[in-house]
């Protein structure tokens, strides 16, 4: 009797890691869709632009402190 087929990937080496890239997508975006935070301007989007936005108006601060 022959040993029992072990397995290291479940699909294929790529295939792993396009599933779970898609899994992790899909289930981010379902969760954006129904978190009530949201929906109120609290998006991960708009939560990202207000922070590259934060990070510009700081770098403009310092460099203008700078020349000064």
């Amino acid at each position: 009797m022959s040993a029992p087929v072990k397995y290291q990937y479940l699909i294929s080496r790529t295939g792993d890691v396009l599933f779970s890239i898609t899994v992790g997508t899909l289930a981010y975006f379902v969760n954006e869709r129904d978190n009530p935070r949201a929906q109120n301007g609290k998006s991960l989007f708009e939560l990202m632009n207000r922070m590259r936005l934060r990070t510009v108006q700081d770098r403009e601060t310092r460099r203008l402190g700078q020349q000064q």
